[in-house]
């Protein structure tokens, strides 16, 4: 058995395009799942995260080049980590 995967926006209406998939020769069944809003809010939260957190890291970048300081580099920030797990 070979299934197809088809993904429908807003404004396509659910029921005509079942139709018309059943209407196809060899077709057994057609089901329709709906995305469900929650892994949908889950997903935008975790964007909004990221954008504010590279928001912050850029900022904190622009800010240290204009003080004439130097930032941590990604190596010393690990260390500094690996010290942290180890007390």
């Amino acid at each position: 058995m070979t299934q197809i995967l088809v993904t429908l926006n807003e404004d396509a209406t659910t029921v005509h395009v079942r139709k018309a998939i059943e209407m196809l020769r060899g077709v057994v069944s057609t089901t329709v799942f709906k995305t469900k809003d929650e892994s949908n809010k889950k997903t935008l939260r975790q964007q909004a995260y990221v954008k504010e957190s590279l928001k912050r890291a850029f900022d904190e970048m622009k800010q240290a080049r204009r003080e004439g300081r130097k930032l941590q580099s990604a190596d010393d920030f690990i260390k500094e980590l690996e010290a942290e797990e180890s007390v």
